[in-house]
């Protein structure tokens, strides 16, 4: 579907671009067919002048028959000039004859190939939406030889038609970029719609592989969990050990293994029951009570500085488990020991007051290419890893109105922030 797309929008832009080229091409080719006949008109024009101005050229009486061709012809103007490019007649100035016009320079050689006997045509002259073309045509003086040039000369008016064309070529191409433009926008919208929704359709199916698989090792691994708890209790009342801190660990992990386990197999359903106010300070000293055998055994120094974070809107259970989950990353990363850190940090005020709690470590960190994967379901570079982790911190995280993210570098740490809601 997305390479479809893909190759309609390219198809849409490209049957666009082809249709602007094509119009320019068009009025290109209409261009020179007009100024071709503008020419053709210009030159029969000046060559039945000039028969009649044959001989006479100098006589002042030839202004009033310039300037009656010209308005006949609906001319810009009509000129004599000399080889030296002085005029000798000018119908639109008159003023002006007796001088040398600067812009006939530019047709110099024009003008000198009409003294040789052959008329000659200007190029088209365009400057915005005004174009100018002149047509030299030899006078003969009484000796049937090239005396002076008759210059024809067409205006903006003989071009209107060209003029309105190129216009509407220029719309045409500034409403065709726009659509381009918006082509392309649209499909980068509809293509990052596509994406969300295959994201959320792949964790979706993801979930139900994760609740399939759960659901058919629930019965194996809750059977034997009963037996430990109800061993643990029986201990607990034979020996009277009801304030034994090791049987309670003991009933509270297997209780904690159940919680993960109905975790695991409701993965994608509904919120998590029981929210009420948490303080992170004594859940934090709970969870690094739970790991303090291992982390003596590994000499992590641990540091817990959440004591005046505020509470947070959460199940106790399941904040728990979420930093449980992280404590033990941090560990599993540090096994020649080093610094686990659990700090935070409250920000905004009123309902939009966030607490920030952080898991820090002094490992080996996570290369650039596994940070935005790491808490995916399944990932894991560990040899003995499940992948679900990271995965169940971001659930906990997200079903509580929360974000989690991670800051890494290469040997220097992770840390692993919680963004919760603040009571």
């Amino acid at each position: 579907m997305r390479k479809f797309t893909i190759l309609a929008v390219a198809l849409a832009v490209a049957l666009i671009i082809v249709f602007n080229i094509h119009g320019w091409l068009v009025l290109r080719s209409t261009s020179r067919v007009l100024e071709k006949e503008i020419g053709d008109r210009l030159q029969s024009i000046g060559t039945t002048l000039a028969l009649q101005l044959a001989g006479r050229h100098p006589d002042p009486a030839v202004l009033p028959v310039l300037d009656a061709v010209m308005r006949s012809s609906d001319l810009f103007n009509l000129f004599i000039v000399d080889e030296d490019l002085t005029l000798l007649a000018d119908a639109r100035d008159p003023a002006q004859v007796g001088t040398k016009n600067p812009a006939l320079e530019l047709d110099a050689a024009e003008i000198l190939a009409a003294l040789a006997g052959a008329p000659a045509r200007s190029r088209l002259y365009a400057a915005g939406d005004y174009f100018l073309k002149t047509v030299y045509v030899p006078i003969a003086d009484s000796l049937g030889l090239p005396a002076a040039v008759l210059g024809v000369e067409a205006d903006a008016r003989a071009f209107a038609a060209l003029r309105a064309f190129r216009n509407s070529q220029l719309l045409i191409s500034a409403l065709s970029l726009l659509a381009i433009i918006a082509i392309i926008a649209v499909s980068l919208g509809l293509a990052r719609y596509a994406l969300r929704v295959e994201r959320a359709a792949s964790r979706a199916n993801t979930l139900a592989l994760m609740g399939q698989l759960s659901g058919a090792l629930a019965h194996e691994i809750r059977n034997p969990l009963a037996i430990i708890r109800a061993a643990a209790e029986r201990v607990r009342i034979r020996y009277d050990a009801a304030e034994d801190q090791t049987i309670g660990y003991i009933i509270e992990e297997v209780d904690r293994l159940n919680n993960i386990l109905a975790n695991y197999l409701s993965l994608g359903s509904a919120r998590p029951d029981s929210i009420e106010p948490v303080e992170p300070g004594p859940l934090g000293a709970e969870v690094l009570a739970t790991v303090q055998p291992e982390t003596r055994r590994l000499g992590i120094t641990v540091e817990n500085a959440l004591a005046d974070m505020p509470p947070v809107i959460v199940n106790r259970l399941a904040l728990r488990q979420a930093l449980l989950n992280l404590v033990l990353n941090a560990i599993q990363a540090q096994p020649g020991g080093g610094l686990l850190r659990l700090s935070g940090e409250a920000v905004g005020q009123g309902r939009q007051r966030r607490v920030l709690l952080r898991v820090t470590d002094h490992g080996p960190g996570i290369p650039p290419a596994d940070l935005k994967r790491i808490f995916a379901p399944f990932y894991t570079t560990k040899e003995k890893g499940s992948g679900l982790g990271l995965f169940v911190v971001r659930r906990i995280v997200e079903e509580h109105g929360g974000k989690v993210s991670a800051t890494s570098a290469p040997g220097r740490g992770t840390t692993i922030e919680l963004n919760l809601p603040a009571s």
